[in-house]
């Protein structure tokens, strides 16, 4: 869409009207920056006489979209399908990293947090991946940050490659990565882990003349529900082994110890055990 033509007084005047709002906004607080914490308010402003196409024109321009704008003259059905079409743009916005298209920290967390309990609930594998590109910095001091980006979407195109539909990949940091994987154990994590970092090795990212080459460094906790966890828990468990990683010489994985394993067997899980073995054995 082309710029919208700055000529139009009652253009140019709304524009600097919402800019104003936006600094005062900002500089009394959050502004407008989270719309699930407390209230929420929607603020309006009539303009007679501005075209809707002109408006797009003027939000395209001036980075105004998350002002929304509803025509009150004549059909609106059209109108309120765009405004249910930008809303629904907004919400995938607000749980997607704007760069990488994958989730964010806060759509991380709160999936980390359902699959634990879902975990606990049902004694079902879960296996939490945390990632970390090598020498980034490297990266960005030597070819610019408009390359290092490039390497990030590369890096985010290879997780959703590699991942199922119901796993969740989210960026969590600025060069960090994290995995969530359903009902997956810690050997089929491992193989999952192993086909991520070969992938990044093969990736070629082309910055200007330059082609660049990175490799990934990779923490994995898994857990079976059997003893109480929480998702900073798993976080730290799976940070630490990646920790390790980064200390052991980059390019790989490791994981971090199983937490159930030192729990005690459940009862039934016992007398189920001791049964069988009687059956085929004949040995109490």
């Amino acid at each position: 869409m082309a710029d919208y033509d700055l000529s139009s007084e009652q253009g140019r005047l709304l524009a600097q009207e919402l800019e104003r709002l936006r600094v005062l906004l900002k500089e009394n607080g959050n502004g407008c920056a989270d719309a699930a914490a407390g209230e929420v308010l929607a603020i309006l402003r009539l303009c007679p006489g501005l075209p809707l196409d002109d408006w797009r024109g003027l939000s395209s321009s001036h980075n105004l979209s998350e002002w929304l704008a509803l025509p009150l003259n004549g059909d609106v059905f059209p109108q309120l399908v765009e405004l249910q079409k930008r809303l629904a743009e907004l919400a995938h916005l607000s749980d997607h990293d704007a760069l990488t298209g994958l989730a964010n920290r806060r759509a991380f967390e709160r999936s980390l947090d359902l699959e634990i309990e879902r975990s606990r609930r049902g004694h079902t594998p879960i296996s939490l991946v945390v990632l970390d590109l090598d020498d980034f910095k490297r990266v960005n001091d030597t070819y610019g940050h408009p390359c290092g980006d490039k390497v990030l979407v590369a890096l985010a195109e290879v997780l959703l490659q590699e991942k199922r539909r119901y796993d969740v990949a989210a960026r969590t940091g600025g060069e960090e990565f994290s995995l969530v994987l359903t009902g997956v154990g810690l050997i089929r994590a491992q193989a999952m882990v192993e086909r991520v970092l070969q992938a990044v090795r093969e990736m070629d990212v082309r910055c200007g003349e330059e082609t660049v080459r990175l490799t990934i460094s990779a923490g994995i906790a898994s857990y079976r529900g059997r003893v109480e966890m929480t998702p900073a828990d798993l976080v730290e468990l799976a940070d630490k082994a990646l920790y390790e990683a980064k200390h052991s010489g980059k390019d790989r994985y490791v994981s971090a110890p199983i937490p159930d394993m030192a729990a005690p067997m459940p009862e039934a899980t016992l007398v189920h055990s001791n049964e069988k073995k009687f059956l085929f054995t004949g040995i109490k």
